[in-house]
């Protein structure tokens, strides 16, 4: 989880495709792996809302997430 954080930390304004995470990660962890923490962050994300680290959001079938700037957790 960790991995991906920092990928979306780096440019926060930025949004990253699914298969764009997968393949950032790819050569150090194993795609099954990359897809279930992934699905964790996107049901996180759209239970917590705003209170999430992470946005995540559908658009034309792909998945995108963001690093969320709003997050008032912490």
């Amino acid at each position: 989880m960790e991995e991906i954080q920092n990928i979306l930390r780096q440019e926060p304004s930025r949004m990253y495709s699914r298969e764009e995470i997968l393949n950032l990660l790819a050569p150090i962890k194993k795609d099954y792996e990359i897809e279930r923490l992934l699905a964790e962050l996107e049901v996180t994300s759209s239970l917590s809302q705003d209170k999430s680290n992470v946005y995540s959001m559908c658009r034309g079938g792909t998945v995108y997430y963001k690093w969320n700037n709003n997050n008032k957790a912490g």
